[in-house]
């Protein structure tokens, strides 16, 4: 019996100082979680695969490594200041965001659409074109591009009907 009672001590002691050793303070001394060294290598391997970033050495690497990490910690820290636990390379806007920004988008653009079944097919383009806008900016953030980019009067648009548009302006 007390054998368990060690046990279970012991291993709410290690719980407890695995916690702590997880989370970092912002400046108002709030806690938020820190990625492991794992998870930031993770990370780091599938930025460099989807924008088919090489280094030519190590040092490279480590020092483009080093400046990821230190980027992506200041990600982190405004998505946990925005009321979300972590940045996510796959993070979404939540769904009431992305219908309030297309709603904006809208009245900014003068949008209407001829029935419900269109305007839900152009808000799913529109989540589409933000979703990569998001992500080019993400990459902006860590150097990856060198400007920002924002959304369009044609967002709401696909690739095709873009094309007859630029044809059209031609």
């Amino acid at each position: 019996m007390r054998f368990m009672a060690a046990a279970t001590l012991l291993l709410l002691v290690s719980l407890a100082a695995a916690a702590a050793a997880t989370t970092t303070s912002d400046s108002s001394g709030t806690p938020y979680r820190e990625r492991s060294e794992e998870e930031m290598r993770r990370i780091f391997t599938e930025w460099r695969a989807s924008y088919r970033k090489t280094d030519t050495s190590a040092a490279e690497e480590e020092r483009r490594y080093a400046l990821f990490c230190h980027y992506l910690q200041r990600i982190d820290l405004h998505w946990y200041n925005a009321g979300y636990p972590s940045w996510s390379w796959d993070r979404e806007r939540s769904e009431e965001e992305a219908q309030r920004i297309f709603v904006e988008w809208k009245a900014k653009n003068s949008k209407t659409y001829s029935s419900v079944a269109d305007e839900e097919h152009r808000y799913a383009m529109f989540k589409d074109v933000l979703r990569e806008v998001d992500r080019h900016n993400v990459g902006y953030a860590f150097g990856v591009h060198d400007s920002i980019v924002g959304i369009s009067n044609l967002a709401d648009l696909t690739y095709e009907e873009i094309k007859v548009v630029k044809e059209l302006r031609a």
